[in-house]
């Protein structure tokens, strides 16, 4: 398994504001994931400025182009980050 975080501007027209947009993207992300048949996890999306973030586990690098075709996001500006290490607070040492 492979976590990314993947990052492409807001499609036009999405109004990441509008709880019945953000729930139309959602599913088709969500029957994305169950066309492919395969064990794919959607962590999270992040709104940020102009760009959506995502958060996905996927079993192997070929499942990330499975998912994209069955989501109809193919031909965007794409980027896929591999994940490689999480820091967060229980990261932290103790202070001495």
């Amino acid at each position: 398994m492979i976590k990314v975080l993947t990052e492409r501007k807001i499609p036009p027209g999405f109004d990441t504001d509008d709880e019945a947009q953000v729930a139309r993207h959602a599913r088709i992300a969500v029957d994305a994931m169950a066309a492919t048949g395969r064990p794919i996890h959607w962590i999270c999306t992040y709104v940020a400025g102009d760009s959506l973030f995502g958060v996905t586990v996927f079993p192997d690098e070929a499942a990330i182009g499975e998912f994209q075709r069955a989501a109809g996001i193919t031909g965007q500006d794409i980027t896929v980050r591999r994940i490689t290490r999480v820091i967060e607070a229980s990261s932290a040492a103790p202070l001495r």
